[in-house]
């Protein structure tokens, strides 16, 4: 391959002769760019074509396989896209893409990696449902397409309802309360799916129907009163009060006690949330994760002191 050396040299020594002012300069500028090139053949190998990346590929592929939890995203990427060099009328590498991106928040790149996967597949019905959970995920929206598949969602539903997405779960349910308008869960089950995709709005209204048709839905007062929070990082009056009416309903949650406990401290009612944490903190079970959460929580809001970083030096 000494053939490449040599063209290569022949546009150095014109870049050379052409740019440099004097002939100094334009030795110089010759040497090092022969060097350069020189020591590309020797160090990078070009004759071997993609013979290196292949073997890289090749130890990301199983460590993948005999470690899973050692392998990157970047590198899970990387072995998808030789995935689908390689197989380029395969869809299921471009899809695995695709989910890559979508978990990863980058919905333009997962949406072009989901489209190309039904360019060279349009039935291929993962990358079709792929996007109908990214389309929901932008706008709280079900997209005319996964309306149009309620049919064969519902015997989906029968079979291996792993499968299904939230989108189509959402639209399941809302099947449900077109019969039953009266069915607590499935708002309950609404909410949920509304508050994991950071839609509060749609999720309060859900929470608040459950809650109106079964007051003692205590799974709905909680995940009502999560969703605030998650949402704002804040246990403001109302979302405390859904904590507390949760935590009266079963006084085993001790999370839940102790987050109506920070509502009533913030609120100023000083002496009854210490009495409720003490209640809790003695049911506490001792070397739990318990007793750390709930010192965490205290710190958080201002109920203790901030502990000092570990190891760190302390302001003067």
């Amino acid at each position: 391959m000494i053939w490449l050396v040599l063209v290569a040299a022949v546009f150095v020594l014109g870049g050379a002769w052409f740019i440099a002012k004097s002939m100094p300069t334009r030795i110089a500028i010759l040497v090092t760019g022969i060097a350069a090139v020189a020591g590309y053949w020797i160090l990078g190998k070009p004759d071997m074509g993609d013979r290196p990346l292949g073997q890289r590929i090749q130890v990301l592929e199983t460590a993948a396989a005999e470690s899973p939890d050692s392998v990157t995203p970047e590198q899970y990427l990387v072995i998808r896209q030789d995935r689908a060099r390689k197989s380029p009328s395969d869809p299921v590498p471009l899809k695995e893409i695709g989910d890559l991106y979508f978990t990863n928040g980058r919905f333009d790149e997962a949406r072009t990696a989901y489209r190309s996967a039904l360019l060279r597949d349009p039935n291929y019905r993962p990358a079709a449902d792929a996007m109908s959970e990214l389309f929901f995920m932008e706008t709280g929206e079900i997209d005319p397409a996964t309306q149009a598949s309620l049919p064969a969602i519902r015997a989906r539903a029968q079979t291996n309802p792993e499968s299904l997405t939230s989108v189509q779960v959402l639209a399941l349910i809302n099947e449900r309360l077109v019969e039953a308008p009266e069915d607590a869960t499935a708002f309950r089950m609404k909410g949920d799916i509304y508050a994991s995709i950071g839609r509060l709005e749609q999720a309060e209204a859900a929470y608040r129907s459950a809650s109106g048709l079964q007051p003692t839905d205590r799974l709905a007062l909680e995940a009502w009163a999560d969703a605030r929070f998650k949402s704002s990082q804040k246990v403001d009056p109302e979302t405390a009060d859904l904590y507390l009416r949760a935590y009266q309903l079963d006084k085993s949650d001790l999370r839940v006690g102790y987050m109506a406990g920070i509502g009533l401290w913030l609120q100023g009612k000083t002496a009854q949330a210490e009495a409720m944490w003490k209640d809790i903190d003695a049911r506490a079970p001792d070397g739990g994760p318990e007793r750390q959460m709930f010192a965490a929580l205290r710190q958080m809001f201002g109920v203790d002191p901030a502990s000092p970083d570990s190891g760190g030096n302390s302001p003067e």
